[in-house]
């Protein structure tokens, strides 16, 4: 797997979609279908049972991988992982329907990833267990800024970068299975909400260059705006002004007020696709 040189200013940025709705797990956030190798009749049944493997025993753990079969190119590998702070049956409604659609999404490829919400899953005939790859990125933004004042908007990116600088220590932490959420105060009335999560394939070192390179885009794709996710095959890194991991907070209009602020971001939203 090959990932993408910094500065970040030699990506290559394509805006293919104006306005996205509510994710949830039935649609998926992005997909990724490899187009230079086609899988064999047997690679094909190797890739049901690799399925069939992390679709038992991921929801329970949060993460596998699963390999099957045996010949070049007929051999099949398997990663799945879900957000750990979602619970099992989430997961595992995330990983079923991600496994149902992952084959007819990228129909015949040998190189296939599909990301929701909740969880990550992606198959091919290749091993790629512990490679660090970033070589394709989606980003969603907000394009509404968190504030209209100059001033403010420079002090908000300071502590976004500060926060972001916690959860780059965070999550490749011993102990942390690569994952880190925290959140601060920006005014008395607006809190800002992080999350980042690596494959838990990934060494520390890997996970940490991950999220950096994911980190590193933000000021270039989203300054000072009310929202902003990446993800790679490696990790998802999310920020938003309001909660959008669990444990959600306590409190019925809590609650509410957070679900009706995500409708409006996804309103508000666009996605970029990043390129090495």
């Amino acid at each position: 797997m090959h990932s993408p040189p910094l500065p970040i200013l030699s990506l290559f940025l394509l805006l293919f979609l104006a306005v996205h709705p509510r994710c949830d797990a039935a649609v998926p956030l992005t997909k990724y279908c490899g187009t230079d190798r086609k899988i064999t009749r047997a690679a094909s049944a190797n890739i049901a049972r690799v399925l069939a493997s992390l679709l038992s025993e991921t929801p329970s753990k949060g993460f596998s991988t699963a390999s099957y079969g045996s010949g070049h190119g007929d051999r099949a590998y398997g990663l799945a992982q879900c957000r750990q702070d979602v619970s099992v049956e989430d997961c595992r409604t995330c990983l079923r329907d991600s496994a149902a659609q992952l084959p007819k999404l990228c129909r015949g490829g040998a190189d296939a990833r599909v990301w929701f919400d909740y969880c990550f899953l992606r198959y091919g005939t290749r091993p790629f267990a512990g490679e660090l790859d970033t070589a394709y990125g989606l980003f969603y933004i907000n394009v509404q800024n968190v504030t209209e004042d100059a001033a403010e908007q420079r002090r908000f990116d300071r502590e976004l970068g500060s926060l972001m600088s916690k959860i780059q220590t965070q999550a490749p932490a011993r102990g942390s299975r690569g994952l880190a959420k925290l959140q601060t105060k920006f005014t008395p009335f607006v809190t800002i909400y992080a999350l980042a999560q690596c494959t838990q394939d990934l060494p520390p070192l890997a996970c940490a260059q991950c999220i950096s390179i994911a980190v590193a885009n933000f000021p270039v794709l989203c300054p000072h705006r009310k929202g902003c996710r990446a993800l790679y095959s490696s990790c998802y890194v999310r920020y938003e002004i309001y909660p959008f991991f669990f444990p959600v907070p306590a409190g019925s209009s809590a609650a509410a007020a957070a679900a009706a602020a995500a409708a409006a971001a996804a309103a508000s939203s666009v996605s970029v696709v990043v390129y090495p």
